[in-house]
């Protein structure tokens, strides 16, 4: 079993005494079934560390849940009070501010579902998932509905990978509240991430007209111009989000994203190291930091980046990854061939982990287990034309076998038919067929 860092494993174990309190309507009675709830191996597979996983179990305990028993309510007015303090916070990303006025909240009103649903989303953009967990697990439980069930199934499918599961679930809540900012805001991300740019840039842009000055929409617009490769819009979206909190990272990380994008690497290089100092817990800015030292040839610190990025979160594959090329440059196979080896474990798709070890083992002799990684890639990725080319020279020059090598040089050339390698296969594949029609 992997290691498990203390916080997770602390977060998880207090989760633990909130979700078996959480009565579950697909719970097997005593005997029967596999003996384990959707609760309960969501609560094993993040102490594992396996965050997608918990994530989708959690989606299944929201799904088993018993219904709300009471139409939504109001909450005391001390708790109300509170909630909407936490709430205009969280528009300007003053996220210990919201979080100390949901807590507030939720002491006045314990079943105030409404409140536990907004901290549960603060947990959880910070990394905490074990507590965003538990703070679903009692909003769950409270009695009456709240509309922002359909907001935590969708992060926990986004969690889990599950995009059209997220999709499904901010359509659901926009259909409950057709004006709902955040829902509003997300759905339009996800779908422009998924190439539906006109359906979500239209949600962004109403997202934005409705708050003007929320940070998070700002953020997320500015993100979603940056996928389109829209940098100069990006970047201006992204420091007026810094203009209204330059003290949170999220901006800072992707205007930094943006930058090295677009070329300029020093301005980019320091904003990502202003996001890292605001909040040196987050695995995906020191990835970024990483890939921007990699850039400038600062191999040792990308390295550090990298390592401080899977400390942070044992789950990211792409830190994997990039540490093994870091390895890999710097003529340090065995760590290389393992740091790829953990990416392809937490994402079996990676089909550039699997090209990648079988290149160290090409290179080291071992080819049976280079071919084998080669055909993982293509598994992976039928399109990974690399992989084609990489097992048609092993079976050309290793194996002996002509077929095979052929087989792979003309599914290469389905992808390639003009650099000076599909110019090699297409003359290797030309003298074979002469050699044959020579022997007959």
């Amino acid at each position: 079993m992997r290691a498990t860092p203390v916080r997770v494993r602390a977060a998880a174990a207090a989760w633990a005494a909130a979700c078996l309190a959480i009565p579950l309507a697909a719970d097997p009675p005593a005997g029967t079934g596999d003996g384990e709830s959707a609760c309960g191996r969501a609560r094993r597979l993040l102490g594992e560390g396996r965050q997608r996983e918990a994530a989708a179990e959690m989606i299944r305990f929201l799904a088993d849940a018993p219904a709300a028993r009471e139409a939504p309510r109001r909450p005391g007015a001390a708790a109300e009070r509170r909630y909407r303090r936490g709430i205009e916070h969280t528009r300007l990303r003053h996220d210990a501010l919201a979080e100390r006025e949901f807590r507030a909240a939720i002491e006045a009103d314990p079943s105030f579902a409404p409140a536990r649903y907004q901290l549960a989303f603060i947990l959880g953009n910070r990394g905490d998932y074990g507590a965003m967990f538990e703070e679903i697990g009692l909003a769950a439980a409270a009695p009456a509905a709240a509309p922002e069930r359909p907001r935590a199934i969708a992060g926990l499918a986004l969690l889990a990978g599950d995009i059209p599961g997220a999709i499904a679930a901010y359509r659901d809540a926009l259909r409950r509240d057709p004006q709902a900012p955040e829902a509003m805001r997300m759905l339009g991300l996800v779908l422009v991430e998924g190439g539906s740019r006109d359906e979500g840039f239209e949600l962004l842009e109403r997202a934005l007209k409705a708050r003007p000055d929320d940070y998070s929409t700002l953020s997320s617009l500015g993100l979603a111009r940056a996928l389109i490769g829209d940098y100069a819009r990006a970047e201006a979206h992204l420091k007026d989000a810094v203009a209204l909190n330059p003290t949170h990272p999220e901006a800072l990380g992707r205007l930094g994203l943006v930058l090295l994008l677009d070329g300029r690497l020093d301005e980019s290089i320091r904003r990502l190291e202003e996001a890292v100092g605001l909040n040196p817990g987050v695995s995906e800015l020191h990835a970024n930091l990483g890939k921007a030292y990699r850039m400038a040839g600062r191999l040792d610190e990308a390295d550090g980046q990298y390592t401080l990025a899977i400390r942070s979160d044992q789950a990211n594959h792409e830190a994997w990854y990039e540490k093994g090329n870091i390895l890999s440059i710097q003529g340090r196979p065995d760590g290389a061939l393992e740091a790829y080896r953990r990416a392809a474990l937490i994402e079996p798709g990676l089909a550039k982990a699997h090209y990648k070890m079988g290149l160290i083992l090409a290179r080291e002799k071992k080819y049976d287990e280079a071919l084998g990684r080669f055909r993982d890639a293509i598994r992976a990725d039928c399109d990974y034309a690399d992989a084609y080319y990489a097992l048609a020279v092993l079976h050309r020059e290793h194996t002996g076998d002509g077929d095979a090598a052929a087989h792979y040089y003309r599914m290469y050339l389905v992808y390639d038919r003009t650099s000076g390698r599909a110019r090699a296969a297409a003359r290797w594949l030309e003298g074979r067929a002469d050699a044959a029609e020579s022997r007959r």
